[in-house]
């Protein structure tokens, strides 16, 4: 069996299930750069339950071809679909799994996919295995594509307490005198994030370093609600 053929009764269900109203909205949403079927979450987590109970998960020698496919295909919620499969075999990663997150991260890329991948799969890859942070995280905040440099400064988004502080400050860093505005979200959204942690610190960093208008507000959005 092969990804297409696997895939074929869920093609099937999504497309009828469509609703060409609710698909033009949510392309608005998005600025028009993907297609969709029009399914909600909710209708689109039915959907995709009553498949894996029919189905059942493809083995695991099959993800990333079933990944590929759904990236491949032309509704967003094909992309949806792969992440969250991609995610569910992020419970035992390795160096595949950041490969395949970073095939995801760099194509049809925005923050709808983005944001997700780099917390919940390449973050959870990279906290079972750190050494290779430098080779995954460490490329990408050095890369020109905003959406791997995005990914670097969201991949602790989760770490709480094991965030590596002087790994993300210095990532910060690297990039905070640059303009573009998801880049400049992300930083106050880490910093903001961990502030939950540890708040002294980030007040510390925000008041120390010259962060853009954006990334300070974002960073001490919490912080500023508990001192009013």
């Amino acid at each position: 069996m092969n990804a297409e053929t696997y895939f074929r009764p869920l093609k099937e269900a999504f497309e009828a299930n469509a609703d060409s109203h609710a698909a033009e909205l949510m392309q608005k949403y998005l600025k028009g750069q993907f297609a969709f079927y029009g399914l909600s979450s909710p209708q689109r987590e039915v959907l995709l339950k009553k498949f894996y109970a029919s189905q059942g998960y493809p083995p695991e020698d099959m993800l990333s071809a079933c990944v590929r496919y759904a990236w491949q295909a032309g509704q967003r919620e094909w992309q949806y679909t792969g992440m969250e499969l991609a995610f569910r075999f992020a419970r035992k990663p390795d160096e595949n799994t950041l490969m395949l997150a970073e095939y995801m991260i760099e194509n049809k890329s925005w923050w709808d996919t983005v944001d997700y991948i780099a917390a919940n799969i390449a973050g959870k890859a990279l906290a079972a295995q750190p050494e290779l942070i430098p080779v995954f995280a460490g490329q990408w905040i050095d890369s020109e594509n905003i959406w791997l440099k995005r990914s670097a400064l969201l991949f602790q988004l989760k770490y709480k307490k094991a965030t590596d502080v002087d790994l993300l400050f210095g990532y910060i860093m690297k990039c905070n005198t640059m303009r573009e505005f998801f880049i400049r979200k992300a930083i106050g959204w880490a910093l903001r994030e961990y502030s939950k942690t540890d708040p002294e610190t980030v007040q510390a960093f925000s008041d120390s370093h010259d962060l853009s208008p954006l990334s300070r507000k974002e960073a001490l959005k919490i912080i500023s609600k508990r001192l009013n």
